[in-house]
């Protein structure tokens, strides 16, 4: 991967994040109704596609390009989940606690789950919330949803390239009769970022003419923004509910997967993007170390700010001294909640080599010892 490329994937990861943020915010309790426009534009929906496919393509490019073992690749990924997911859930148990004791009427509404709490622990540490008809909302962490999907593309892309023959399709058939269909029908997203991958690999996006790289990187943003102008979202969602007879809603049948042909198109979209990126970039000789510097350090806490902002927004929303309707209260409670997910990114991924160094020595005490030969 080039030094360029990988740039604009850092740059990208965290502006998607971003937004992301900023749909959370456009709810009406939090801003009044005066961001309505990014909610009804579903930015934040399309925003975790892009993460889908993005993630697609950095786990297989640092899986297959490196030559990485099964062992070395699951602790590689258990380390990158449980960096961020473990102090998340923690973090939203203890403010949800204090938020909902403090506060009650700021906890009220379908964004806060209060019932069964271990239970919800649980299946957030197993990835488990979204499988087939479940729909475990954590706490107040809304965004939990697209870290149980992709904790699921992590492991069958696993036994896809570490396992053989039979044994590699009756797990990956167990995988997905557990898993149900909600969090397969978004599986061709993050394979995309695999298959963009592979064409990287194999010397196709260098092979690019540089119009055709221009086209790639630019066309998919316009075509992108006329499916919006088009309404083309909601014309695909009707049509599933249609095909689907009309006897339950999309939503109600997949959850946050009923906007899956949509999604497919983004992500390809986005994968044809970054084939064309990948061209034109190369080296970004004109980017210096203090502006690498920044987005690196940007990029790095994009995880943490992805998982710990919708606790934080629920909290400060609830205070006495908040006012919706006022733009200044909204500009100071994303600041705050903006500046308190970079704070909880350095104990959180910022820490992922201590991490990894924890999770490589569990492994390695739950691997079975070679038994020891009979001294004569």
């Amino acid at each position: 991967m080039t030094r360029g490329f990988s740039l604009y994937l850092d740059v990208l990861r965290f502006l998607a994040a971003l937004v992301v943020f900023a749909s959370h915010i456009g709810y009406e309790r939090f801003t009044n109704g005066n961001m309505q426009w990014i909610r009804d534009l579903n930015l934040g929906s399309d925003a975790v596609v892009v993460f889908f496919v993005l993630s697609g393509f950095v786990i297989a490019y640092t899986t297959l390009t490196k030559d990485r073992g099964p062992a070395a690749y699951a602790e590689a990924r258990f380390a990158r989940l449980y960096s961020v997911v473990i102090p998340a859930l923690v973090f939203t148990f203890a403010l949800d606690g204090l938020g909902n004791w403090l506060m009650p009427h700021a906890y009220e509404g379908w964004w806060y789950n209060g019932v069964d709490q271990p239970g919800q622990f649980l299946r957030a540490l197993t990835f488990t919330t979204q499988v087939w008809t479940d729909t475990t909302r954590v706490g107040s962490n809304g965004p939990f949803w697209s870290v149980a999907y992709e904790a699921w593309y992590y492991a069958g892309f696993g036994v896809a390239v570490f396992c053989r023959g039979r044994t590699r399709i009756l797990v990956l058939s167990l995988m997905a009769l557990l898993v149900g269909p909600r969090v397969l029908l978004l599986a061709p997203c993050w394979l995309l970022g695999v298959a963009l991958q592979q064409l990287v690999t194999r010397g196709h996006a260098a092979s690019l003419s540089g119009a055709t790289a221009w086209l790639l990187a630019l066309a998919p943003w316009a075509l992108y923004a006329g499916a919006l102008a088009l309404n083309v979202p909601t014309h695909l969602t009707q049509m599933t509910y249609q095909l689907l007879g009309q006897m339950v809603t999309p939503n109600a049948l997949f959850g946050f997967s009923d906007e899956f042909i949509w999604n497919f198109l983004i992500a390809l979209l986005i994968a044809l993007h970054f084939l064309g990126v990948y061209s034109l970039a190369r080296n970004a000789d004109w980017l210096g170390a203090r502006m690498e510097t920044a987005i690196r350090w940007s990029a790095g806490a994009t995880f943490s700010l992805y998982l710990f902002h919708y606790p934080i927004l629920t909290f400060l929303h609830g205070l006495p001294v908040y006012d919706s309707a006022s733009p200044l209260h909204a500009a100071l409670m994303a600041a705050v909640a903006l500046a308190a997910c970079f704070a909880l990114a350095e104990v959180s991924e910022r820490r992922l080599g201590a991490w990894k160094r924890l999770v490589h020595g569990t492994f390695e005490k739950l691997s079975p010892k070679p038994a020891s030969l009979p001294q004569r």
